[in-house]
């Protein structure tokens, strides 16, 4: 992105967005329609605020390189711990 309008930082910052931020979350109707036959809208509504934590939680972490706390360990075999950190 090199648009004139933004400032080198600026530009440094949006490019930072855009990897954060590269998937789009489409839910398809006939999952969430199997969701409507066990929970209500508050309900779905809480667990949808509970999931979009947790992801923006483990985006941050990953953005960030925050390793684990040991709280939970992960499984020696999980795709996470193959990651290959940036130098």
């Amino acid at each position: 992105m090199e648009n004139p309008l933004f400032t080198p930082a600026e530009r440094a910052a949006l490019r930072y967005t855009e990897e954060m931020t590269q998937s789009s979350i489409d839910v398809p109707d006939e999952v969430f329609e199997e969701l409507q036959r066990y929970f209500n809208t508050e309900q779905i509504v809480d667990l949808t605020a509970t999931v979009a934590m947790e992801n923006m939680r483990a985006r941050f972490n990953r953005a960030l390189q925050v390793e684990s706390d040991a709280i939970c360990r992960l499984p020696a075999h999980h795709p996470a711990l193959a990651a290959t950190p940036r130098g």
